[in-house]
């Protein structure tokens, strides 16, 4: 097997996203080409080129995580959680959270394996420009980003707009989501617009009965994997992997959400203490535009 950089991107979006670009930019900088796997899964149903373009310069598939158990040793395994590759404990990893870029070369160069890179994690010791150039780089469908070049121009945003994002469902905060507190904030600033997006749509439909405040309406919303169950309920995904996040996020629902997504990362957004890594991202992807 010729020498690459395996990116393994799982979860929901925000946390594949996020995967991604450190992905990306980790095997930019030690020269190796980048093959992507985006599986369809409970947490994301949406194929990668339903939303990015095809013109990126490495190739994706859906391969699930699963097929990769039995040749596990094939690769220089890179993981921050064992938990997250518990059928490849035997097989060994490498922890990346307190490495630093000589340290991280010296693992791609301590093996001619190719790098089997599973985190949902953005490390700090990953240089910032080099992570802002790979957010430029990467492009999403036509599609998605003519519909947010749509939203902005119908809604008259292009002079700038703050951005409010509560997540509602499997959150483990969603306690701290003091929803009429932030209504109170729009309506108390009539004079700025203000992009609000939650999986809830309840909660969304509140704010769209400000005059100050928008939503992208979505013909899609969360559901549950496990239709009885709580938000938050433990289970066991189709790959044997344990989890508490009951959602089912269908492909069209994703698509919606990862335009909520750029138009977050558009706006100037509130710290809601949503600590989500879509809240983080969008963020970060807006400093980088910036």
């Amino acid at each position: 097997m010729m020498k690459h950089f395996h990116v393994c991107c799982d979860g929901s979006f925000g946390n594949r996203y996020s995967g991604l670009i450190g992905g990306i930019t980790l095997a930019r900088l030690c020269d190796l080409p980048v093959k992507v796997s985006w599986p369809s899964t409970n947490m994301c149903r949406a194929r990668f080129y339903e939303l990015f373009s095809t013109e990126n310069n490495f190739e994706a598939s859906d391969t699930n995580i699963r097929e990769y158990y039995p040749i596990g040793e094939q690769y220089n395994l890179l993981s921050c959680d064992a938990s997250y590759l518990q059928f490849f404990k035997s097989l060994g990893r490498t922890e990346p959270n307190n490495m630093n870029i000589e340290s991280f070369r010296n693992f791609v160069n301590s093996s001619d394996k190719p790098v089997f890179y599973y985190t949902p994690l953005l490390y700090d010791w990953i240089p910032e420009e080099e992570i802002k150039k790979s957010i430029r780089d990467l492009r999403f469908s036509d599609d998605v980003l003519e519909k947010v070049r749509n939203f902005i121009d119908e809604n008259e945003l292009k002079d700038g707009y703050y951005g409010i994002h509560l997540r509602m469902t499997d959150f483990v905060n969603i306690e701290s989501f003091d929803v009429d507190y932030w209504i109170k904030t729009v309506t108390d600033t009539t004079d700025k617009k203000f992009f609000v997006c939650s999986d809830d749509p309840d909660t969304e439909a509140r704010f769209n009965e400000l005059s100050n405040a928008f939503s992208y309406l979505k013909m899609h919303k969360t559901e549950k994997y496990i239709s009885e169950g709580q938000w938050h309920h433990p289970y066991t995904d189709d790959d044997g992997r344990h989890s508490v996040f009951n959602v089912e996020r269908g492909s069209e629902h994703v698509k919606e959400a990862v335009i909520d997504f750029l138009l977050l990362s558009l706006s100037t957004p509130f710290d809601t203490g949503n600590q989500s890594t879509f809240l983080k991202m969008a963020k970060r992807v807006g400093k980088a535009l910036c």
